[in-house]
């Protein structure tokens, strides 16, 4: 009986330490998408991804080769304003009133709008049950000839299928 029990604990030890995530990588950088990292995300990953792409950058054509469309192909989100992908936003950002305020607006700027934004880098990074995204945006405003550029970096714990912002 103790072997039997000592087999249980190393096999329970060992399953929870490959449940561990535990990386930091680049998912876009010099208009390249690193496709196969992209591969490996979760269900989680890939949410928080797709809520920055929805926070970010213009809406997109069939055709557009923007970085942000791309990805929204690979992720196989084909509109960002659809009730089921918004609804799956909002139960992972339930608990970020601010992010359900956009969610309820679907703020999507026009593709051809005179506010053009761009993604030239992202990357993720994952301790357990701590995501960290970092993303570069640049912006562009044609009517009033003015640009910007954007850096940011959120942390946010994982817990039952919800972000909690750090």
């Amino acid at each position: 009986m103790k072997y039997v029990l000592l087999i249980l604990v190393v096999f329970l030890q060992v399953s929870c330490q490959q449940n561990d995530k535990d990386y930091d990588d680049i998912i876009v950088e010099n208009k390249t998408i690193n496709t196969s990292f992209l591969e490996s995300l979760d269900e989680s990953e890939k949410t928080l991804l797709s809520w920055y792409l929805y926070a970010y950058g213009n809406e997109c054509k069939d055709d557009s080769e923007k970085i942000k469309c791309r990805l929204l192909d690979f992720l196989k989100i084909e509109d960002e304003c659809n009730p089921t992908y918004l609804n799956k936003l909002l139960q992972w950002f339930s608990k970020d009133m601010l992010a359900v305020y956009k969610l309820n607006k679907c703020p999507n700027m026009p593709y051809d709008s005179a506010i053009q934004n761009s993604i030239e880098k992202i990357q993720l990074s994952r301790r357990k049950d701590t995501l960290t995204i970092m993303i570069q945006v640049k912006g562009l405003n044609n009517s009033q000839e003015k640009n910007w550029d954007i850096e940011q970096t959120d942390s946010y714990l994982i817990e039952k299928n919800t972000f909690i912002k750090l």
